[in-house]
């Protein structure tokens, strides 16, 4: 007897296992393809911020802006809190950001930043002076006293410490990678689920054949291959059409995420092996709908007389 005679592809609820791996299978892409790029996100974000702070100096009511300068601040200040920074223990490098730096910086969000178009753009706003401070990764800095030191300079000057909001931002994608597996998890299921009712249908209206053979000495891991092999075709059959369906649905969403990419987003790319992860889905698929048919039809002709 042949494996098509058990569950047929044209009859009963087996017909629609492929299309219901389908579609788990492209849920399950995506739940993975989000849980890789929040996880490959929070590396690139830890690398970036890691052991830096900025220092923000808001320009003079008064002062005049030079041109090609971005902020309004005079150089004796700037001066000042160079040389705080310096007698500051456990601070690196200390550079503060020149016109064309900031004017990269608001590029995500003011557009293309040519000096001859933004440049203008630049000079007209009261931005702050910014200085990009690296800290020793073995010597940790006081802030508190820089913090202090930069007081009596200015009251208005502010430090800008990367790891208060960075470290929220981690936990909150932590907690979203957490959710995604959770629904990896109830897809899971609900593909055991799947597999378990069609299982039973198909041997329900087999059960003629299925007692026949039985009564004729054949194994119960022989009938279970019948319906083993034929879960694991329709399976795998299920799984590559998902994920196909999600390749494109990932090519279009990157497409359109990419005028995002910047700073604190990054890029969409997915490392290879987040792409491997997620090529791996339609034979995880078929193999576990093949091993839920296998028990399902062993748990039933172990009820038969």
């Amino acid at each position: 007897m042949a494996a098509e005679d058990l569950i047929p592809d044209s009859e009963g609820a087996g017909r629609f296992l492929p299309w219901v791996v389908a579609v788990m299978v492209f849920f399950a892409a995506l739940a993975g393809a989000a849980a890789l790029a929040l996880q490959q996100a929070t590396g690139t974000w830890r690398n970036d911020m890691a052991n830096t702070i900025t220092v923000e100096i808001p320009p003079l009511k008064n002062s005049k802006v030079p041109q090609g300068n971005v902020n309004t601040l005079d150089q004796a200040r700037l001066n000042a809190v160079m040389k705080a920074l310096v007698a500051t223990a456990g601070i690196n490098k200390a550079e503060p950001l020149v016109a064309a730096e900031i004017a990269k910086l608001l590029e995500p969000w003011l557009g293309d930043n040519s000096m001859d178009g933004l440049g203008n753009l630049i000079g007209d706003l009261p931005l702050p002076q910014l200085i990009d401070v690296h800290l020793s990764p073995g010597q940790p800095a006081d802030l508190s006293l820089l913090a202090k030191r930069l007081a009596k300079i200015g009251p208005d000057i502010h430090i800008d410490d990367h790891q208060i909001w960075l470290g929220k931002l981690i936990r909150l994608s932590q907690s979203l990678q957490w959710m995604m597996l959770a629904c990896l998890v109830m897809i899971c299921f609900a593909t055991c689920a799947v597999v378990i009712f069609g299982t039973r249908a198909a041997f329900t209206a087999h059960a003629e054949v299925v007692q026949l053979l039985h009564v004729m000495g054949a194994q119960d891991g022989y009938i279970a291959r019948l319906f083993q092999w034929r879960a694991l075709t329709m399976g795998l059959k299920g799984g590559v059409i998902g994920l196909t369906v999600t390749a494109i649905a990932l090519f279009i969403l990157s497409r359109l995420a990419a005028d995002l990419e910047g700073p604190l987003f990054g890029n969409f790319t997915l490392s290879p092996f987040a792409l491997l992860s997620l090529a791996l889905l339609p034979l995880v698929a078929a193999a576990l709908t093949a091993f839920t048919a296998r028990r399902t039809v062993l748990r039933e002709l172990s009820q038969l007389p």
